[in-house]
C-alpha cells in the first residue's frame, strides 16, 4: 500500500469515529434517566411524611392546650329563700303548761292506729317550746303508756323566724317518716320548703296555736327542707291584669 492510500484509509476511519454513535454512552445515559424519578414523585416522596408531622404536631398542641386551659369559674345555683335551721328535739321535757293538742296526722303501728299531735307550752324555765306527741286515735290526752315510742313527746324551743319552730317525722318518733311539721309567724300564709337538691314541698295550714300557725308537709324521706321561702311574690301576667 501506497503512503497515499494509507493517509486516505486512515482520514476515513477517523470520520467514520465522529459519525458512529458512542453506543455505550448512549445506553448508560438512558439508564440513569430511566432511574432518576420524576420531579413530581421526589416532591410527593418527601411532602407526604412531611404533612403527616404536621397533623400529628397540631393533634398534640391542641390536645396540650385542652388539657393545660383552667374551665371557668362555675357559679352556684341560686337558691330559693333561706336557711331552715332546726334546733335539736328535747325528749318528753317536763312542761309547766301544755297547750291544747291540734291533730296533725293518723299513721300504722304494730297494734294500734296512731295520730299525731302538736301543741306549744312553756318549759319549767317559762320558755315557750313547740311539741308533737302521738297518741292512740281516738285520744287527746294520755300516761306515759299511752304514747308511742320512747320519743314522745318531743319538743322544740321556739324562736322569732318566720318559721319559728319544726319537727322532721322519723320511724319510732311522734310524727311518721315523710312528714315534718312547722310553726309560723300569723304573718305566713305560705310555706314552700326546699331540700338540699332543691326539690320542692310545699307545706299547708292545719292547726292554729298560742303562737302561731301550724303547717304540715309532705316530705322526702331521707332527704329533710333544708331551706323555706314564705309568701313568695305572686309574678302577674299581663292577661290578669
Amino acid at each position: 500500500m501506497t503512503d497515499l492510500e494509507r493517509k486516505l484509509a486512515e482520514t476515513l476511519r477517523e470520520q467514520a469515529g465522529e459519525v458512529t454513535p458512542n453506543l455505550d454512552a448512549a445506553w448508560a445515559e438512558q439508564q440513569r434517566r430511566q432511574q432518576r424519578p420524576p420531579r413530581r414523585r421526589r416532591t410527593a416522596v418527601w411532602a407526604a411524611p412531611l404533612a403527616a408531622v404536621l397533623v400529628v404536631l397540631t393533634s398534640v398542641l391542641l390536645a396540650t392546650e385542652l388539657n393545660t386551659a383552667q374551665p371557668p369559674p362555675s357559679r352556684p345555683a341560686a337558691q330559693p329563700g333561706q336557711e331552715l335551721v332546726l334546733a335539736k328535739p328535747l325528749i318528753a321535757p317536763t312542761l309547766s303548761s301544755p297547750g291544747e293538742p291540734k291533730a296533725l296526722t293518723d299513721f300504722a303501728g304494730q297494734t294500734h292506729t296512731w295520730t299525731s299531735y302538736a301543741y306549744q307550752g312553756l318549759d319549767t324555765g317559762g320558755r315557750p317550746v313547740f311539741c308533737i306527741e302521738a297518741l292512740p286515735q281516738g285520744t287527746t290526752h294520755g300516761g306515759t303508756d299511752s304514747n308511742f315510742g320512747i320519743e314522745s313527746p318531743s319538743c322544740v324551743p321556739v324562736s322569732g323566724s318566720p318559721v319559728s319552730a319544726g319537727y322532721v317525722g322519723k320511724n319510732g318518733g311522734p310524727l311518721p317518716e315523710g312528714k315534718a311539721v312547722f310553726l309560723a309567724d300569723w304573718t305566713v300564709h305560705v310555706l314552700r320548703l326546699y331540700d338540699a337538691a332543691g326539690d320542692l314541698s310545699q307545706a299547708r295550714a292545719v292547726a292554729a296555736v298560742g303562737g302561731g300557725q301550724v303547717f304540715l308537709a309532705d316530705v322526702k324521706p331521707g332527704s329533710p327542707p333544708v331551706r323555706f321561702e314564705v309568701n313568695p311574690v305572686q309574678e302577674v301576667h299581663p292577661a290578669s291584669r
